[in-house]
């Protein structure tokens, strides 16, 4: 018997290895991930507003300290429906515009003087690392989104 490598068929393939995630899997987990980040952001609100760092208008604007304002969340749930709502190829370009968005919410939270702030407890500055992780994981299935749909033939 040879020893030449002979294609596999799926009832050949043996066990089956993990399979790169699909393009509704993909989709699926940004949604989540999107879903996660708005809520991380409204308790970051509520929370810098019972801690006394931030005011009920603060909370969720420029000045915020444990949320992103609300033009970014508004942006980021707008871009994160664009871009898992079709198969398309053009379905790329808002996938792009949120991995750009998410990772300059990440770099503005270690410019703008918030990060690490005085006047936050250590468990509110741990809390600021995590809207800044799970603002990273948005980016990084946004970026993964873009890639496939860019990679898309399917002109459905």
């Amino acid at each position: 018997m040879s020893t030449a490598a002979q294609p596999l068929t799926p009832a050949s393939a043996g066990p089956a290895a993990p399979a790169a995630p699909t393009t509704a899997r993909v989709a699926t987990l940004l949604v989540v991930a999107q879903l996660a980040l708005v809520g991380v952001d409204a308790l970051g609100g509520v929370l810098a507003v019972a801690a006394g760092v931030n005011t009920w208008a603060e909370a969720w604007g420029p000045a915020a300290l444990l949320a992103a304002p609300l033009p970014m969340v508004a942006g980021q749930v707008v871009l994160t429906a664009l871009s898992v709502s079709t198969r398309r190829r053009w379905g790329a370009v808002p996938a792009t515009l949120l991995t750009l968005a998410c990772f300059a919410s990440i770099a503005s939270g270690f410019f703008d003087g918030g990060l690490g702030n005085a006047r936050l407890t250590p468990w509110l500055s741990a809390f600021q690392v995590l809207l800044l992780v799970v603002t990273g994981i948005v980016g990084l299935l946004a970026a993964a989104r873009a890639r496939e749909l860019a990679r898309s033939r399917a002109e459905h």
